[in-house]
């Protein structure tokens, strides 16, 4: 690429109309002015999932604030006019951007660098400018080279690693135009029921990704199938080798196919055996971590208070979004159930996000009946307080009730909780056990209500 090239792809970053994305709930509590040794934020999820755009959200924040839109530069690395890539060409973006806005480098800026695990060397680059100029350096990722193991080895303390995820519901109502509840509002009409009954039905069939909103609904499938394949192709791959292009495929498929279900590498190493493919246990379990680094997959852990986990334990899996699970199963395993289970999942790691790790959890009660709830959230090790979570999508059948209500029940007088949420599709009850109290609630009503432990 040549000088006059690489200042046109400048002077169009700096003269372009930034975008008004529909506002996200803000990752980045607190954007710190340029300065040396600011600590480099990194955005990090799966593609598609809204990265690029929060960018957008931060700069017109600080359009805003008054600050001047020559201060702030946006550059997105993986514009293909930049192949095929120079060695040190994020340098040499950079210095040309202060070449044409020289008073930037003097007053101090704020980077927005999208895309960057295009560059071999952004490690490297992004911690030395940070620790050399007045800067303030925002980066997003999407691949295993952006992975929070990766950032935990190259930048030594000196990063904050931000998660992305798909619109959560309450998004996704601002982004399709519907009222979300007025502060503190707990009770709702029926015409608000009707109006958020018919979203959640959408959302939990459609999922959360941005780019498929308000698309028709043969587009959303093969959009949605078509970002697994590119994770898969462009994020694993790039890993793993091509020639495990297809075995990866299939792990993906089953994975997503299987979400809110337990995983083992072992028996899924054996079945694809069993289809003509050469899948070792190491080389399966190599691909669900890639996979896991990639943010298509997640697994939920056991709870447990030992410092040393259970090696048996089998995980349950979840899909980075429940649309993706729809998109990708036959109609003969659609299961609506799983697929709610993935959305509270979700939510929950939105919610949690920034606090201890495995703060999330699930629970096999220890009592010789193997109850299981679905979610145990707080830390075992730490002060954070417990809350126990049921999901069922229809306790209409008595069997059904009785069984999400005994497993509550015991997950209570194992952690001597006394109270516990069933969340469901439609209804809304109290429960007075003997244990404690019991709330049974819709989780559209759960997903908009203020989440307590952040207030």
């Amino acid at each position: 690429m040549t000088t006059s090239d690489t200042a046109a792809l400048v002077r169009e970053r700096l003269a372009e109309a930034i975008p008004s994305p529909s506002p996200r709930k803000e990752i980045i509590r607190e954007l710190p002015e340029p300065a040396r040794f600011n600590l480099v934020h990194i955005i990090t999820g799966m593609r598609r999932c809204g990265k690029t755009f929060y960018l957008f959200q931060l700069i017109q924040s600080l359009l805003a604030k008054g600050v001047d839109r020559q201060r702030m530069f946006y550059f997105d690395f993986s514009d293909e006019r930049l192949k095929p890539l120079d060695r040190g060409i994020m340098q040499t973006i950079v210095e040309e951007y202060w070449r044409q806005v020289p008073d930037a480098r003097e007053r101090g800026c704020y980077l927005f660098l999208d895309e960057v695990q295009e560059i071999d060397e952004w490690q490297g680059f992004c911690q030395r400018i940070a620790e050399q100029e007045t800067v303030t350096l925002v980066i997003t990722g999407s691949s295993s080279k952006v992975s929070s193991s990766e950032i935990a080895s190259s930048f030594r303390g000196r990063s904050h690693v931000h998660e992305m995820w798909p619109l959560s519901f309450a998004e996704y109502c601002a982004f399709n135009g519907i009222p979300l509840p007025a502060a503190g509002q707990t009770s709702f009409s029926p015409k608000e029921v009707t109006r958020y009954e018919s979203a959640f039905d959408d959302y939990l069939q459609w999922g959360g990704f941005p780019g498929i909103q308000q698309r028709p609904f043969g587009d959303r499938i093969e959009l949605l199938q078509g970002y697994v394949r590119d994770v898969v192709a462009r994020d694993v791959a790039e890993r793993s080798g091509r020639e495990d292009i297809s075995l990866t495929m299939q792990l993906a498929l089953f994975a997503i196919r299987n979400t809110a279900c337990e995983l083992s590498s072992n028996d899924l190493a054996k079945r694809l055996t069993d289809l003509g493919y050469k899948a070792y246990w190491n080389k399966v379990s190599q691909l669900l971590e890639l996979l896991q680094q990639a943010y298509l997959i997640h697994y939920l852990p056991e709870y447990t208070t030992m410092l040393k986990p259970n090696t048996t334990a089998r995980p349950k899996v979840y899909a980075e979004d429940h649309g993706l699970a729809y998109a990708v199963s036959r109609a003969n395993q659609q299961d609506h159930g799983k697929r709610l289970e993935t959305l509270v999942y979700l939510e929950l790691r939105r919610r949690f996000s920034g606090r201890r790790t495995d703060s999330i959890s699930s629970l096999t009660v220890p009592d010789g009946s193997n109850a299981k709830v679905d979610f145990l959230t707080g830390d075992a090790l730490g002060l954070d307080p417990y809350e126990l979570i049921q999901v069922s999508y229809d306790m209409s059948a008595d069997r059904t009730r009785e069984r999400e209500i005994g497993s509550l029940e015991a997950g209570m007088r194992f952690t001597r909780l006394q109270e516990g949420l069933i969340l469901t599709l439609r209804e809304e009850d109290a429960v007075h056990s003997d244990v404690g109290e019991i709330r049974i609630m819709p989780t559209w009503k759960w997903c908009l209500l203020p989440y307590e432990a952040e207030m």
